[in-house]
């Protein structure tokens, strides 16, 4: 077993023979739980490398996870892990930035300045990566 942890993120990426999973802590209130997903052996592999994408994976997927541990169709699920980890850096910033001034309301830019003690500022106006 082969394990990536990201301990400031309170996130781990796990193989297992030919299993992928990424667990990580979602707080939701005054609780936290823990949520696993499957990931494919290229997630694992970004994961491994690119320690900036894994935080803004991380941001983007706790937000919907306090709503339940159910929040995402497998699909859109898919859809995260396909633009966050492989798509170019254009795409993950336009990506980020929609999301973080739509629906997460500024959760994902605050939640990478928190981790990763990036400027908001910056991730609001749409520069993600450093």
């Amino acid at each position: 077993m082969k394990e990536i942890r990201f301990s400031e993120l309170y996130m781990q990426a796990t193989k297992d023979g030919e299993t992928y999973n990424l667990e990580f802590l979602v707080a939701s209130g005054h609780m936290e739980y823990e949520v696993s997903v499957e990931l494919e052996m290229r997630d694992f592999l970004v994961l491994e490398n690119d320690s900036e994408r894994a935080a803004f994976l991380q941001a983007t997927l706790h937000y919907p996870f306090q709503a339940g541990r159910s929040a995402l169709t497998k699909e859109k699920l898919r859809e995260y892990l396909d633009v966050i980890l492989h798509a170019s850096q254009s795409e993950v910033e336009r990506f980020l930035t929609d999301m973080d001034h739509g629906i997460a309301n500024g959760a994902i830019s605050n939640m990478v300045r928190i981790t990763k003690q990036r400027d908001q500022y910056l991730m609001r106006q749409g520069k993600w990566f450093i």
